[in-house]
């Protein structure tokens, strides 16, 4: 109210509306309640907001004495005032939805699906666990209805009684469908160098080649690697400096794909080592850092921490690292924390790194790096800390699977990304994580009510461990 006048809003209220289907479908339970009543069971409906695929439980009644017996069969009603599929006087034919059958044909409760035409007064029905016992029929997904036979009404008494639970059995409903998104931690291969190139070479070892490139004070980079007395590598070879290590002549080019997609395992497994050579060259351009436990393991690729002045000291010092990043929401992970002594701040304990270890991986003649997110202990931002194998159990008996998801997320994102200052590098990019679409999942109120606490926990609370350090 402004000066006694009334403010009215320009806008109009959006209404609530309900469609015909719902109309029809709702007619549909009301026909199958009072068939149900008059045969003397009882009905129950579950329609509404909790229907998951079954619309009502009938329970079994003696109607000569009232006493209800605690036996039940379930039932999903399928209405509609149009003409059904094939429909002659005595027959039609229904199909059913397979992620729906799927659902009755689980746990061991029976179903009744009825499928009615209101307008008229009509329903027919079948036991669906009998109906699809036969392999033809469940795979067809067809309902064969006979309108005499099949008839839903109270004639059909025994019959439904007779579908009821024995008494010596207990009642498992298997989760109701639902669509879900599951997000693998394969992160798909964008692109990789064009060309490949082998050469012929008088040296055995890298460590020779590598002699060579000192003296000529060339570096070249590391895509390539010698075996047999030949140089495998993503760079040209006909090219200054290699011209100097290869013999002129006897230097082959190939189109990658042709090694991506090869069968035979030596050339594959040669591609592959490329590709680490690669993915070595592209963490470093991402700041990350390596760190091989044994060799011939794959590296760990940690982050390496920011470099800030010290005013007071005037000395370059390491300090904790965030990125921020977005996937639902704008967001700040903390990539590099620095852990201080409580008796001395000056004095740093450890760094504890964000990190991840790589392993290409083909799928139907796809290319993916499979990323296993983990954490790298250091004593000074780059040497390994003495405590590194004690923290880093630790720290992996306090993360859930929500922490190791969103590390995987973050990941993804992080190699992916590049933009005008950071471009992206030729000789290997990444795409986005490889999603399957299931029809079937757990409700989302489900796995929290049976999750464990550390599974559930927002995306950035995940707190510092509490690790008891180990000390001199």
């Amino acid at each position: 109210m402004r000066n006694g006048r009334r403010q009215h809003s320009s806008q109009k209220v959006q209404g609530k509306f309900i469609t015909q289907n719902q109309i029809t479908g709702q007619k549909g339970i009301n026909l199958i309640e009072r068939f149900v009543l008059e045969m003397g069971f009882t009905w129950t409906s579950t329609s509404g907001a909790n229907d998951a695929g079954i619309d009502g439980i009938i329970e079994i009644r003696d109607p000569a004495t009232g006493e209800a017996t605690n036996l039940i069969v379930q039932v999903q009603s399928k209405a509609t005032e149009t003409e059904f599929e094939s429909e002659t006087a005595t027959s039609f034919v229904y199909r059913v939805k397979e992620r729906d059958l799927n659902y009755w044909l689980q746990g061991n409760a029976p179903v009744l699906l009825v499928v009615s035409r209101p307008s008229k007064g009509e329903a027919y029905w079948i036991p669906v666990k009998e109906y699809f016992k036969a392999p033809e029929r469940r795979t067809s997904c067809k309902v064969q209805f006979d309108k005499i036979r099949n008839l839903f009404d109270k004639n059909a008494t025994s019959a439904i009684a007779s579908q009821a639970l024995p008494t010596d059995k207990g009642i498992y409903l298997r989760p109701p469908p639902k669509e879900e998104i599951l997000t693998t931690n394969l992160l798909e291969v964008k692109h990789f160098a064009s060309k490949l190139f082998v050469g012929v070479t008088h040296y055995n070892t890298i460590k020779e080649v590598e002699n060579i490139f000192k003296e000529l004070d060339e570096r070249p980079g590391r895509l390539w690697f010698v075996k047999e007395k030949k140089i495998f590598s993503f760079h040209n070879l006909t090219e200054y400096p290699w011209t100097k290590v290869t013999d002129l002549g006897a230097v082959e080019e190939f189109n990658t794909k042709e090694w991506a997609v090869a069968k035979d395992t030596e050339r594959q497994n040669d591609f592959v080592r490329l590709l680490n050579q690669a993915l070595r060259t592209f963490a470093s351009r991402k700041d990350f850092a390596a760190y091989t436990a044994q060799k011939g393991r794959n590296p760990i690729f940690f982050f390496r921490p920011r470099v800030r002045r010290n005013r007071e000291t005037d000395v370059d010092e390491l300090v904790r690292r965030e990125e921020s990043w977005k996937l639902e929401k704008a967001s700040i992970r903390t990539l590099v924390e620095v852990y201080r002594s409580s008796k001395d701040q000056n004095r740093i304990l450890y760094y504890r790194h964000h990190a991840f270890e790589g392993r290409f991986r083909r799928f139907e003649n796809r290319w993916f790096l499979e990323i296993s997110p983990t954490y790298h202990y250091t004593s000074d931002g780059i040497n390994e800390s003495k405590y590194r194998a004690e923290n880093l159990a630790g720290m992996k008996r306090q993360e859930g699977h929500q922490s190791v998801a969103n590390n995987v997320q973050f990941l993804a994102y992080y190699l992916a990304q590049h933009d005008l200052i950071n471009k992206e590098y030729p000789f290997l990019g990444f795409g986005k994580l490889l999603n399957f679409q299931t029809d079937f999942g757990i409700p989302d109120l489900d796995w929290k009510n049976r999750a464990d606490p550390d599974e559930i926990m927002p995306e950035e609370v995940l707190p510092d461990p509490q690790i008891e350090l180990l000390t001199e």
